[in-house]
C-alpha cells in the first residue's frame, strides 16, 4: 500500500503543470458527508461508498484516541476503481486526504490476510493521518499562521516549509508505515501484522540470518522485499515498542515529534524509550524477535520437514510455475530487481529453454492443450488512465505475443483441456467474479460471462477440471472466511467444499481428479494440503519451515511444483507426491494471532452464499445501506489552505518581497498556484499565475506572469542583464499513456512582453551591444515521446528512448515585433550493453538541435552553448565555460558510458541520508552554434570530453538526488580544464 505523506509529493500531485488529467474523465462523483469525513466516489461503487460512511466513524474515535490527535478538519476520502491492483495514498498537505484503489487484494500482495479488506486499507490510511497531522508547540503555531504549506520553486520557501510543514511529515518511512502497520492490525480481525505473510518473512530472515539494520528500512533496498521493507520491519518495531513501552506510546510518540524540528527524532524516542533512541530499540528489537522466531522453529523442527530438492532459482520473485500439457517444460513467471519481468520457460531439470517480456500482471500462467502457446494476463493502460488486466496469448514458435482481450479486467485466466473455454476472475466496483470466455476459430475470445455474482468479495485462483466439466476456486469473503468452491459447468450450480477461518488458496486437481491440493496455513505457516472429494477430507501434504504457494502437480501425479519462500524471494522448487505421508494429524503448529470465524463447518455449507446470477458482477446501486451522495462539487478543496512569504531580488541590489499560495480540488479537476510580491526599490508589483483544468480530455492549461528575469553575463562579457518578462500562455495537452510508453501532444499560444530593467545605453544597448524589447507573441506544438526503462539496480534509464519535438512560430500578424520561426529537437537513446560483470553499463546517446529562421536574434534570445548538464541548461558542452557560445543555430550531440561501481545500499543509522549506488560516466560532447554571418563549418565545432563520478542517494528519507563531481578537457578554442559539480534528479 502506497502511502506516500511527502509534501514534495503532494506538490507535484496538486499545483504542477499537469500533463494528464488525474482519473478517467468519465468517471461522475458524487459525495457523501460523514461528521468527519467526506467520502467521494464514481458511478458503481455507491454500495462501498455507504460502507466506507458506516465504518468511518468507528475508525476515527479509535485511532483518534489511540493518537490523541483530533483533525481540525474533515479528512477527504476517494474511492477510485481505475487499478486492478489494491493500493492507498495518505496526503496531509495542503489538507488530510485519502486515496482507495477499490479492489480487493490478492494474497501475494501481502494484504491478501483480511478479515474486511475495505476496513483494513481504511484504518491504515487513516493512521497515517491521525499520526501524520499532528502539531504542538512551535508547529502549532507556524500552522495557525501559515496553514500547512507546499513550498514554491525558490531556496527560502523550501527553508520555510521545512519549518512550517506538519513536523511528522519528515519522519522516516518505517516509522510512518510502521504507526499504519500497527493500527491496522491492532484494529481489525487481521491486519498485516496478525497475518502469516509477515510471520514468515520474520521466520525465515532468522533462521537464514537475513535481518537489515535500521538505516536499510531507512533507504530503499532494492532487494526482497524491497519497497515492503518499511512496512514489515516497521510494524514489527512499532509493535516490539508498544509491548514494552505501554500501550499508548504511538500517541506519545506522534505528539512529541509533532513538536520537534524536522529530522530531529532522536529526543522524542529517548523521552519515551528510557533514554535508548530508535536505532538502540531497534537492535533490542531484531533480538527479541530473534528469541522469538526462535522458539517458533524450534516448534516446527520438532517433525522433520518435507524434503524439497531445487528446480529453478534465476531471478528474486519466482511465481506460478505450470507444468506444460505433457510434463516435459515448466512456465514460470520470473520478477527481479535487475531485470524487466519476463515468463521462464525451462525443461523439467530448471534448464531454461525460452523467455519472453510480462508486463505489469498478477503473475498466472496457463499452457494451451498442444503446449505452443501461453496464455496470461498483463496491464495495460485503459482509457488512458486506469490500469486494467487483459487477456494475451504468447506463441513459442513464432515467438509472438497477441493481445485477445481489450479492457475486460481480467485475471488468473486458466484454459480448459480442449482450449475451447477460459475460466478467469473479473473485477469490477470493489467485486471480483468467476467468469466464463469462449474463443472463436481464429483464436479470438468473446466477452466474458458471469457465473457468479458476489459482492464486495474475492474470487481467486480458478482451475479446471482435468475433464473440462467443472471448475475450482477460492472465495474470500470480509469476516475473514475462505471457502474452496466448485462450480459444475453441465449443471451450472456452485458449491462450496468446505469453508475455514484461516487462509485458504491456490487450488490445484490431481491429474486422476480424486484430490484438490491448495495452500492453508492453519498450522501457521503456508503448507500443502490435499483435499480428496471421495472422502470429503483434508490432509496435510507438505511440512515446511518457511513457507511455500501455487502448488502445482505433474501430469504424470509424481511430484508438485512449489514457489518456495526463502528470506532473498521465492525460488521454484518440486517435492514427491506420497500419499503415505499424508496426515488427518495436523503437524507442529504455530498459534495463529488474529481473531477470524472458526473453521469447523461441514462440507457442503459456506458462509454468505449468494444466488448465482448470469448477471454482471458489481455492488448493487439500490442498497438500502448505501445513502444517496450530492454531486461533487470542487470548491469546498479548491479554496487555498496556506500561504508563504518569498523573498528575491530584481537586480544586484533590488529585493523583492512576496507570497504565495497555491490549491487543488480533492480529484485532481482544478489546481493553481498564485504568487504575489512587491519591489521597493522599482516601486513596481509582480505576480504569476498557474492554472490546470484535468476535468476533460485534454488538459487545459493557463498561465499570467509578470516577473523579473536575470541573463546572467550577457554576451559573456562580465555584465548581468534584468528583465522585466511578462505575459499569457494557454496549453493543451493531449496524453496517450502506455504502461511503458507515453506521447504527449501539446499546442497553445502566448503572448509575451519583454522590458529591461537594468538601466540601457542610448539606442537599447547594454554596454555597447543591442538587447531585445517588445513582444514576442507566438503559437507553438510540440510532441514528446517516451519508452525508456529502468530498473532498480540501474544506474541510468538503461532501454529506450525520449524524443521532443516544439516548433514555435512568432509573427507580427499575431501581434508580436518579430516574424520567426524556431524548431528544436531533442534525442535521447539509452542501449544496455550486454556484458556480464558488471551488469547494467549503458550506452547513452543525445542529440539536440535547434534553429531560428527569420528576423536576427538578439543576446537574450539566441540558443547558448556551453557548461556542464543541468536542468537549466538545454545545451550543455563541459569543457566550455557556461553560454560561451550564442546563436541562431545550434547542435549538440553527446555520447556516454555509464557503468556502476559498487552498491552501499548502506547509511548510518537513523540519520536521514541512504546511499544506493556509486557509478561513473566517461563522455564525449560536441556541439556548434552559428548565424547569418557565421556559417557552419566542421573544424569550428567545440569538442570536449572527461569523466564523473556519480552517486544516487536519499536525502530526508524520500527525496532522491543523484550528485555528480566531473572533469572535463575542452579540445578546440575557449576549451579549459573544469572540475565541476552538478546535480542530477533522474538519469
Amino acid at each position: 500500500m502506497r502511502s506516500l505523506c511527502l509534501a514534495v509529493v503532494a506538490l507535484l500531485c496538486l499545483v504542477s503543470v499537469s500533463h494528464a488529467a488525474k482519473f478517467d474523465t468519465s468517471f461522475r462523483y458524487s459525495t457523501i458527508e460523514t461528521e468527519h469525513f467526506a467520502i467521494h466516489y464514481h458511478q458503481g461503487l455507491k454500495g462501498v461508498a455507504g460502507k466506507a460512511a458506516g465504518m468511518a466513524e468507528d475508525i476515527y474515535d479509535k485511532l483518534t484516541r489511540e493518537f490523541q490527535w483530533r483533525p481540525a478538519e474533515k479528512t477527504q476520502v476517494v474511492l477510485i476503481d481505475d487499478s486492478d491492483f489494491t493500493n492507498g495514498l495518505a496526503i496531509t498537505i495542503p489538507y488530510n486526504t485519502i486515496y482507495l484503489q477499490v479492489v480487493p487484494p490478492a494474497l501475494s500482495s501481502t494484504l491478501g490476510e483480511y478479515d474486511d479488506w475495505l476496513k483494513t486499507m481504511f484504518t491504515h490510511e487513516f493512521a497515517h493521518i491521525v499520526s501524520s497531522d499532528p502539531a504542538r508547540g512551535y508547529s502549532k503555531v507556524t500552522r495557525t499562521v501559515f496553514g500547512k504549506p507546499l513550498p514554491w520553486m525558490d531556496p527560502l520557501s523550501v527553508v520555510l516549509f521545512l519549518v512550517t510543514a506538519p513536523p511528522n511529515t519528515f519522519m522516516p518511512r518505517w516509522w510512518h508505515e510502521g504507526m499504519a502497520t500497527w493500527a491496522e492490525s491492532k484494529y481489525t480481525g487481521q491486519g498485516r501484522g496478525k497475518g502469516s505473510y509477515y510471520d514468515m518473512i520474520f521466520r525465515s530472515a532468522v533462521a537464514e540470518d537475513n535481518l537489515p539494520t535500521v538505516d536499510q528500512i531507512n533507504g530503499d533496498v532494492p532487494d526482497w522485499p524491497s519497497g515492503h521493507l518499511p512496512y514489515i520491519y516497521g510494524y514489527r518495531l512499532q509493535r516490539y515498542i508498544a509491548e514494552t513501552y505501554g500501550n499508548d506510546v504511538a500517541g506519545r510518540l506522534a505528539l512529541g515529534h509533532a513538536g520537534r524540528f524536522p529530522y530531529t527524532i532522536s529526543s522524542p524516542a529517548k523521552e519515551n524509550f528510557g533514554g535508548k533512541t530508535y536505532r538502540q530499540v531497534y537492535r533490542d528489537m531484531i533480538e527479541s524477535m530473534q528469541e522469538e522466531q526462535t522458539r517458533r522453529i524450534a516448534v516446527l523442527s520438532r517433525q522433520p520437514f518435507t524434503l524439497l530438492t531445487d528446480v529453478y532459482e534465476e531471478g528474486e520473485n519466482l511465481a506460478a510455475p505450470r507444468f506444460s500439457p505433457d510434463g516435459s517444460r515448466i512456465a514460470i513467471t520470473r520478477r527481479d530487481p535487475r531485470d524487466h519481468t519476463t515468463v521462464v520457460v525451462t525443461d523439467v531439470s530448471g534448464n531454461k529453454v525460452t523467455s519472453f517480456r510480462r508486463q505489469l500482471s498478477d503473475g498466472s500462467l496457463s499452457w494451451s492443450p498442444d503446449g505452443r502457446r501461453i496464455y496470461f494476463t498483463q496491464t495495460e493502460v485503459n482509457r488512458g488512465f486506469n490500469l486494467y488486466q487483459d487477456l494475451y496469448v504468447h506463441d513459442l514458435e513464432r515467438d509472438r505475443t497477441t493481445r485477445l482481450t481489450e479492457g475486460q479486467r481480467l485475471g488468473e485466466v486458466q484454459v480448459a483441456p480442449d482450449g475451447k473455454l477460459f475460466a478467469a476472475v473479473a473485477s469490477s466496483r470493489g467485486s471480483q467474479n468467476l467468469v466464463l470466455l469462449t474463443a472463436d476459430t481464429q483464436g479470438s475470445t468473446v466477452a466474458p460471462v458471469p457465473v457468479t455474482a458476489y459482492s464486495e468479495e474475492r474470487v481467486s485462483s480458478p482451475r479446471f477440471s482435468p475433464d473440462g466439466r467443472a471448475i475450482c476456486y477460492v472465495l474470500t469473503d470480509n469476516a475473514g472466511t475462505s471457502s474452496l468452491r466448485i462450480y459444475d459447468l453441465a449443471q451450472k450450480t456452485d458449491r462450496p467444499l468446505f469453508s475455514a477461518g484461516n487462509t485458504v488458496a491456490y487450488p490445484a486437481w490431481a491429474p486422476d481428479a480424486s484430490v484438490i491440493y491448495y495452500v492453508s496455513d492453519e498450522t501457521g505457516v503456508f503448507n500443502v494440503f490435499a483435499y480428496d472429494l471421495r472422502q470429503g477430507k483434508s490432509y496435510q501434504v507438505s511440512h515446511l519451515l518457511t513457507g511455500a504457494l501455487q502448488p502445482e502437480p505433474s501430469p504424470d501425479g509424481s511430484r508438485l511444483l512449489l514457489a518456495k519462500y526463502t528470506s532473498r524471494g521465492f525460488k521454484i522448487a518440486q517435492m514427491r507426491i506420497d500419499r503415505t505421508q499424508w496426515s488427518e494429524q495436523r503437524g507442529p503448529s504455530l498459534p495463529l494471532t488474529r481473531a477470524l470465524p472458526t473453521s469447523e463447518q461441514p462440507a457442503g455449507v459456506a458462509p454468505n452464499e449468494v444466488p448465482q446470477s448470469s448477471g454482471t458482477s458489481q455492488v448493487s446501486e439500490a442498497s438500502p445501506a448505501a445513502p444517496n451522495g450530492a454531486s461533487y462539487t470542487p470548491l469546498p478543496t479548491l479554496l487555498p489552505r496556506f500561504w508563504l512569504p518569498r523573498l528575491y531580488a530584481d537586480s544586484s541590489k533590488g529585493t523583492v518581497v512576496g507570497a504565495f499560495t497555491a490549491g487543488a480540488d480533492v480529484l485532481g479537476y482544478h489546481s493553481y498556484a498564485l504568487s504575489a510580491a512587491y519591489s521597493g526599490e522599482r516601486k513596481r508589483g509582480y505576480y504569476t499565475l498557474l492554472y490546470n483544468n484535468d476535468s476533460f480530455y485534454p488538459t487545459l492549461t493557463v498561465q499570467a506572469h509578470a516577473e523579473p528575469f536575470l541573463y546572467a553575463d550577457l554576451y559573456q562579457n562580465g555584465n548581468d542583464y534584468w528583465e522585466l518578462n511578462q505575459g499569457v500562455s494557454v496549453q493543451a495537452s493531449i496524453p496517450i499513456n502506455r504502461l511503458e510508453s507515453r506521447y504527449r501532444l501539446l499546442a497553445g499560444y502566448e503572448i509575451v512582453d519583454q522590458k529591461a530593467l537594468s538601466t540601457l545605453q542610448p539606442g537599447g544597448t547594454l554596454y555597447g551591444v543591442p538587447v531585445f524589447q517588445g513582444r514576442r507573441d507566438n503559437v507553438f506544438a510540440g510532441i514528446d515521446f517516451d519508452d525508456v526503462l529502468k530498473y532498480p539496480y540501474s544506474v541510468s534509464s538503461e532501454e529506450g528512448r525520449r524524443i521532443s519535438l516544439l516548433y514555435r512560430y512568432y509573427s507580427r500578424d499575431l501581434g508580436s515585433d518579430i516574424n520567426l520561426s524556431e524548431y528544436s529537437a531533442i534525442y535521447q537513446e539509452y542501449l544496455r550493453l550486454p556484458l556480464a560483470s558488471p551488469r547494467h553499463q549503458v550506452l547513452y546517446l543525445r542529440l539536440a538541435g535547434a534553429l531560428a529562421d527569420g528576423d536576427l536574434q538578439y543576446g537574450q534570445q539566441a540558443f547558448q552553448l556551453g557548461g556542464a548538464p543541468s536542468d537549466l541548461n538545454k545545451f550543455p558542452l563541459r569543457g566550455y565555460p557556461v553560454r560561451s557560445m550564442a546563436g541562431k543555430y545550434i547542435a549538440t550531440g553527446t555520447l556516454e558510458y555509464r557503468a556502476p561501481i559498487m552498491y552501499p545500499l548502506r547509511g548510518i543509522g537513523t540519520i536521514p541520508a541512504f546511499a544506493e549506488k556509486l557509478h561513473g560516466a566517461l563522455f564525449v560532447d560536441a556541439g556548434q552554434v552559428w548565424d547569418d554571418r557565421r556559417s557552419f563549418h566542421g573544424n569550428e565545432t567545440r569538442v570536449g570530453a572527461g569523466v564523473e563520478l556519480r552517486a544516487d542517494v536519499t536525502l530526508g528519507y524520500w527525496v532522491k538526488v543523484t550528485p555528480a563531481l566531473g572533469f572535463a578537457h575542452g579540445f578546440n578554442k575557449d576549451g579549459e580544464d573544469q572540475i565541476y559539480f552538478t546535480l542530477y534528479l533522474g538519469l
